[in-house]
């Protein structure tokens, strides 16, 4: 089997977000899975996501974020509409939590995903547009 976390870390890596794009329905997992999330079909094959998408709504992040709240000086949790298809959550940096109910009268916003290295790994945090 393969190993697809592994295969995702190192893609991110190379500046590549990657997910997989389903050979039966043609729907895109982000993060990806193993088995599609539409249908259950595990024949998936790899394909590069663009990072667009629309941030439709967000909230203050809580204390369970952790480490994150020392990395980033204003960020909140988004929930975002990939161009693709897939709906995340993510982290949404230059917002902070006073700002909330005013940013959300202007939702959906547009949004783009950033590459970003923590200590010992990349992960993906989103910026408006």
């Amino acid at each position: 089997m393969e190993r697809i976390v592994k295969k995702y870390y190192e893609n991110l890596e190379e500046n590549k977000i990657m997910g997989r794009k389903c050979s039966k329905c043609g729907a895109v997992q982000f993060p990806p899975r193993i088995a599609c999330t539409c249908c259950g079909n595990i024949s998936q094959e790899w394909v590069e996501i663009s990072g667009l998408g629309m941030l439709t709504d967000i909230t203050a992040p809580s204390r369970m974020t952790g480490k994150i709240n020392d990395v980033f000086d204003q960020f909140v949790m988004g929930c975002i509409n990939l161009d693709e298809g897939p709906e995340i959550n993510g982290i949404v940096l230059g917002i902070n939590a006073e700002q909330i109910e005013t940013i959300r009268n202007d939702l959906p916003m547009k949004v783009q995903a950033k590459i970003f290295q923590l200590d010992t790994y990349k992960t993906i945090v989103f910026e408006l547009l």
